[in-house]
């Protein structure tokens, strides 16, 4: 069996690399199979650079937690506060932009112990909703987040390159100031 996690942290600058690296390996797998591959590399080339990652890991109003393991990297989230959305109603919403794990964890226990330290940081910075979209397709995602007390509230286009992708807009109501799930 693959190794579990061990480590979470919080990225920092010298990460960026790695972090493009295992995003672009990672984002394709979480869409619509059928996206067609010019599509993905395009999106890829643009949001999933090393320079992006750089830029969100220095903003103030997000956060991106790695989740390590002795072989490495295997999955990491993004996080933006505050981040308004229009099927959101909430005073200080967090969204949860990205959360990725590589598919040897699948399983482990790996996005379990990414989501815990993720639900308890919200709620200790006193967010009252947590949101994010998710591919309507992939219901290994969508099963996942209904574990973890989300729920679909709504829908919306997401691209890829020219591909447009119909995402659920989820959402999970937070206990602020709790800190722990």
């Amino acid at each position: 069996m693959t190794e579990a996690v061990a480590e979470i942290r919080t990225a920092t600058a010298n990460d960026a690399a790695a972090l493009s690296c295992f995003a672009a390996a990672v984002f394709p797998l979480g869409g619509r199979p059928a996206a067609h591959p010019s599509d993905l590399a395009r999106y890829i080339a643009a949001e999933l650079t090393a320079e992006r990652f750089a830029t969100m890991i220095q903003d103030r109003n997000s956060e991106i937690l790695l989740a390590e393991n002795a072989n490495g990297l295997c999955g990491y989230s993004l996080v933006v506060e505050p981040s308004p959305h229009p099927q959101i109603e909430a005073t200080a919403p967090a969204e949860l932009r990205k959360f990725y794990i590589a598919p040897a964890y699948h399983g482990a226990g790996v996005a379990d112990t990414l989501m815990h330290k993720l639900i308890a940081n919200f709620e200790s910075r006193r967010q009252d909703v947590a949101w994010l979209s998710v591919f309507s397709g992939n219901p290994r995602a969508v099963a996942f987040y209904l574990r973890w007390g989300f729920h679909v509230v709504g829908t919306q286009d997401f691209l890829v390159g020219a591909d447009r992708q119909m995402d659920f807009v989820m959402r999970r109501d937070l206990q602020p100031g709790r800190g722990s799930r």
